[in-house]
């Protein structure tokens, strides 16, 4: 069963790693090869309030990871999901959306916003969550398709609080 948690200052290293490798190789057959844009600036990032990332532990061994930040129209928005392909078709991709929405209810989020690219077709597997195409953008070689799904408000000031603690 995959272990779920926030992830610590020391395993940005691995977090890297995995986007990179989860990037790199196409998802599906035919599909462009997507960057990962790394930011060289994650570490600072990463002390930022309003930062975060959840990691998956596989016995013992981080396989998969997600980044989210909260916006100030009260959305979790995430991005940079990845799954060590060895890992891929074990719902470790579903436990972390899972987690993801569970966190967004818990702060009174009123929507989660995500982007992916439509070559890969990864619009389809999101919408197996219940997110929406709201739009898609053209860009040279590839668009990018703006996802969405609405979360139940509870309580907006939430937000500042679940940031401050983490």
């Amino acid at each position: 069963m995959p272990a779920l948690r926030q992830a610590k200052h020391n395993e940005l290293a691995r977090v890297i790693y995995i986007t990179k490798l989860a990037y790199k190789i196409p998802y599906k057959a035919d599909t462009l090869i997507t960057r990962p844009h790394e930011p060289e600036d994650i570490v600072d990032q990463f002390k930022r309030k309003g930062f975060f990332i959840i990691v998956v532990s596989y016995h013992n061994k981080i396989v998969g990871a997600v980044r989210y930040k909260f916006d100030k129209k009260g959305c979790l928005c995430f991005y940079k999901l990845a799954v060590l392909k060895t890992y891929r078709n074990l719902g470790i991709a579903t436990s972390l959306i899972g987690e993801l929405e569970k966190i967004a209810v818990k702060q009174g989020c009123a929507k989660i916003l995500l982007y992916c690219v439509q070559e890969k077709k990864l619009d389809d597997f999101y919408k197996k969550f219940g997110f929406q195409i709201d739009k898609i953008k053209p860009h040279l070689d590839h668009h990018n398709v703006y996802m969405s799904k609405k979360i139940k408000i509870k309580n907006f000031q939430n937000l500042n609080n679940y940031a401050m603690k983490v």
